[in-house]
């Protein structure tokens, strides 16, 4: 298993000071950026039964021997990696796991405490190969409250050959003692020339654009490039730059595209908004564009128009119903009332 180009610093960093290995890592940043590939190769590394024994030692794992065979089939008996446990389909290619890695899909559900209990006899039992062990929880901010507190027992006192790695895309909603207890890794987002380059070598076209628009996560981009998800952008954006004189006309015209537009859901349709609309809110207050400098011209006079406050009042109801946004009660009545707060935004300053 080998890593990304852009963890590269961040592997070196790890290995850097000879037996400073840490036993509990948190490794924190925004989502497609790899962070579970990156600790399913740490993973590897550590379990691998050709390794040295020294922290200095920053090769991959082999590959070869019967620990990493065993990893990529994905039943190493002293590997457990922790996730919500409702999904039962296989990872999609853009997301963070490697091919061979055999992951699952993780479900939406919390991660529960008999999860972080049922490792109880993994962890202090003993090895099977007498090596390593490694207990890999991702995404770590799904764990309950009650989950939470039962790792944190076990990480009080955990044994040496034992590693958690924690994965999180918001590790801000970890609780702090928890946080304290492991070696925080931030990977942030990598050099938009490197990520581009590794994307045109993914076979991804337009990739400069899709990474924009991404937030400069390339696993993100490179699985929105799979999904179709630029063609789909750019339909919602013609919505939003040609508006309806009325929300309902809006909502209908999203409603159609909803139902023709493989991969977009009302999720999708709600991040879309939200970053149209933090442009507008940027270039208004900067001359600036994040995500959509390619629609300069369309967002310019939008963003003369409107006001500063009510852009930025829209982009916070937008981070608020983003969290309905999969089981509204009702969905047209979601388009429009989203559809409302967009047009409001647009409406000149009251003098």
């Amino acid at each position: 298993m080998n890593i990304y180009d852009w963890q590269a610093t961040i592997w070196h960093q790890l290995f850097s000071e000879a037996n400073s290995m840490p036993h509990a890592m948190l490794m924190g940043g925004p989502e497609g950026l790899g962070k579970l590939a990156f600790a399913q190769a740490l993973a590897a590394r550590l379990l691998c039964e050709q390794s040295d024994g020294t922290a200095s030692a920053e090769r991959m794992a082999c590959g070869l021997c019967s620990s990493c065979i065993w990893f990529a089939a994905g039943n190493h008996p002293d590997f457990r990696l922790i996730q919500p446990d409702d999904g039962d389909e296989p990872e999609e290619a853009g997301d963070d796991v490697q091919p061979g890695a055999a992951a699952r899909k993780p479900g939406k559900g919390p991660i529960r405490i008999d999860q972080i209990r049922n490792l109880t006899d993994f962890v202090y039992v003993g090895s099977h190969r007498r090596g390593n062990r490694v207990v890999v929880i991702s995404p770590a901010e799904s764990m309950n409250h009650a989950a939470a507190n039962s790792l944190l027992k076990v990480l009080e006192e955990p044994p040496a050959s034992v590693y958690f790695i924690l994965i999180s895309n918001s590790w801000r909603r970890l609780i702090p003692t928890l946080r304290s207890r492991c070696r925080n890794m931030t990977f942030g987002r990598p050099d938009p020339l490197l990520a581009s380059r590794w994307l045109s070598n993914e076979g991804v076209k337009k990739p400069d654009e899709l990474l924009r628009l991404a937030g400069g996560a390339p696993l993100l981009a490179a699985e929105w490039a799979g999904q179709g998800r630029l063609e789909s952008y750019q339909k919602v954006v013609e919505a939003l730059a040609n508006k309806p004189v009325d929300p309902i006309a809006m909502a209908m015209k999203w409603a159609t595209l909803l139902k023709g537009e493989q991969g977009l859901g009302l999720p999708q349709l709600v991040d879309m908004v939200q970053k149209w609309v933090f442009d507008l809110a940027l270039f208004k207050t900067t001359g600036g564009l994040r995500y959509h400098d390619g629609w300069r011209d369309t967002l310019a006079p939008l963003a003369a128009k409107a006001s500063g406050t009510g852009l930025m009042s829209c982009y916070n109801d937008l981070l608020r119903i983003r969290a309905v946004a999969r089981h509204p009660l009702n969905t047209q009545l979601f388009l429009e009332d989203l559809a409302t707060r967009y047009l409001r935004s647009l409406a000149p300053a009251r003098g």
